[in-house]
């Protein structure tokens, strides 16, 4: 079905100039909403197939069941962990139910898909700033880290740029230093955000222009990606040095799930799965059930993780250095 589509947009353009009566090019456009366009949301309500409507009851259980296992670990946090460090760990557990409520909007509203998938990837981007205050917090502050370290050198050659930094020579910390790490961190959100404003708009203003100009703005993103998860792992490895009980490593691996499994994750599947015939014709087409798919893997993942946040979040006033 797919293939036929573009054939007939093919010949659509080539014979533009051709006279092609009204009705025919109707038929054709039709055929094209029938495979990929979102339906409106009257239209998806009255034609719900038995798969969406349980997907819809599953997804609901599974943004309950995230949500019970946050209130358990805030609970956990609050009875365990130091009263400066509440703050930014109940937000980082937050993350997690808040792109499951993101992946239930999308089965629930197909056509805001855009905007539940920018709510996932600001998640991780705002995260790695909270991560960055919950490290500084364990150790008080950037000025005491230098005081209880003896200055001891910043080791560039982590992960993801480790290759790239081999030939980097290790660094003495100093504030100047720190605070280049700290806006690294910081242009995460900022350029992240604005760069999925602006595809926001592109594409619920004109989806042909969004599918043209979205490969331009991915190396930005990337590079974006890149530099602050690179400073964050220095920051949370030199800490880690310093307080190896808080299980820092722990929430770095959970807060970059986000990014593996509702970014990287949801683009691979989004084009392998279109090589599978899924759904009708519109309104409960292919386009509805790959979203459909999609979201609710990553709510069942957001489960799992959310367990995992619960461990690594569960700190004891010991290991805490209380």
């Amino acid at each position: 079905m797919p293939i036929v589509c573009i054939i007939v947009y093919m010949m659509l353009d080539s014979q533009r100039d051709s006279k092609i009566p009204e009705n025919s090019t109707n038929d054709f456009h039709l055929i094209i909403e029938s495979t990929y366009d979102h339906p409106t949301l009257t239209d998806y309500y009255i034609n719900l197939t038995p798969f969406i409507t349980l997907s819809i009851f599953v997804a609901a259980l599974l943004v309950i069941l995230n949500i019970s296992i946050f209130c358990t670990t805030v609970a956990k946090v609050l009875k365990q962990v130091d009263a400066t460090q509440w703050g930014p760990s109940i937000f980082l557990c937050s993350l997690y139910p808040c792109i499951g409520c993101a992946a239930l909007a999308t089965i629930l509203v197909p056509k805001a898909w855009l905007i539940c998938h920018t709510v996932m990837h600001l998640c991780f981007t705002v995260g790695a700033v909270a991560l960055r205050e919950l490290c500084f917090r364990y150790i008080e502050s950037e000025a005491n880290y230098i005081k209880a370290t003896d200055a001891a050198a910043l080791v560039f050659n982590t992960p993801p740029c480790c290759c790239c930094c081999r030939c980097f020579p290790s660094a003495m910390p100093s504030k100047p230093k720190l605070c280049i790490l700290r806006y690294m961190i910081w242009q995460m959100p900022f350029i992240q955000g604005s760069i999925m404003l602006v595809l926001n708009l592109i594409y619920y203003g004109e989806q042909d222009l969004y599918k043209n100009v979205m490969i331009y703005f991915m190396p930005f993103i990337v590079c974006s990606i890149l530099l602050g998860i690179w400073a964050l792992n220095i920051i949370v490895r030199v800490v880690t040095t310093m307080r190896s009980g808080c299980g820092l490593m722990k929430k770095m691996f959970c807060l970059q799930l986000i990014l593996l499994l509702c970014k990287l994750q949801y683009m691979l599947l989004d084009s392998q799965l279109n090589s599978v015939t899924l759904g009708n014709s519109y309104p409960m087409n292919h386009t509805v059930y790959k979203q459909t798919i999609i979201n609710l893997l990553i709510l069942i993942e957001m489960v799992l993780v959310s367990i995992l946040v619960q461990n690594a979040y569960k700190t004891s006033p010991l290991e805490n250095g209380k």
